[in-house]
């Protein structure tokens, strides 16, 4: 695999304008991008067709999460654009997941999808609140990569801290996305675990999505070709 697609820029934008300049100086360096909601929504879809006129790979975070039915024809949209990642929340239980799985492998066995097991925003403190479980928020995770995993999903959302203990359970083989990266003395912002991109990439993960050290730098090559380095580094180490 190509170093640079282990690296998912998110952009963190509402209008395309700011995404074509980022994408336009990032040309050589950054071949995989993140959409989420924000984004999706404020270009009324445009951006994945942008992003495909370009020859970029695009995981596109909208996180599905409703009854089988519904979620499974949302993906089958999905499906059928260029697509290389998208996601659905874990959380919606297994039986919607492998109908998801069994209606989109059927029209593009390529497309990758992920379950979102617990936002990287969350605290054990905020899992307690919501849930009122006595399970910490590891097990919790553990247990939805495990549910995951059983519905014939690809892979999962999760914190880097989380990875190697997800592929011990589920198997190499198993595809962990790790947003929360940051690089050393960055502002975590709302991210409560985050790991440096040498880190994630020592514990296993994939995939590292990074947004705002990049989106929000007044040098944005720079510090791209930083966590690249970073990435091949990591890489060096395990091997």
């Amino acid at each position: 695999m190509d170093i640079r697609d282990k690296m998912i820029v998110a952009l963190d934008f509402s209008d395309l304008e700011s995404v074509k300049n980022l994408v336009e100086e990032l040309e050589d360096l950054v071949t995989f991008y993140k959409v989420g909601l924000e984004l999706y929504l404020n270009t009324n879809g445009e951006i994945l067709e942008y992003l495909d006129s370009k020859g970029k790979k695009v995981f596109l975070d909208l996180k599905f999460h409703d009854i089988p039915n519904t979620t499974t024809m949302a993906s089958i949209f999905a499906a059928k654009k260029n697509i290389a990642i998208f996601d659905v929340h874990s959380g919606g239980g297994k039986e919607m997941m492998n109908s998801v799985v069994k209606a989109v492998k059927n029209i593009n066995p390529e497309t990758m999808i992920i379950g979102v097991t617990i936002l990287t925003s969350f605290s054990e403190e905020s899992i307690y609140e919501i849930y009122k479980s006595k399970l910490s928020l590891n097990e919790l995770v553990l247990n939805m990569a495990k549910i995951t995993k059983e519905a014939g999903m690809d892979g999962v959302v999760c914190s880097a801290l989380e990875s190697k203990e997800i592929k011990n359970i589920c198997g190499t083989s198993f595809k962990t996305i790790c947003p929360g990266i940051r690089l050393k003395d960055s502002n975590t912002n709302d991210q409560k675990r985050v790991m440096t991109p040498k880190e994630a990439i020592k514990n296993g993960c994939n995939y590292l999505v990074i947004g705002r050290d990049i989106t929000k730098s007044e040098n944005p090559r720079l510090i791209t070709k930083q966590i690249l380095n970073e990435i091949e580094e990591g890489l060096k180490e395990i091997c």
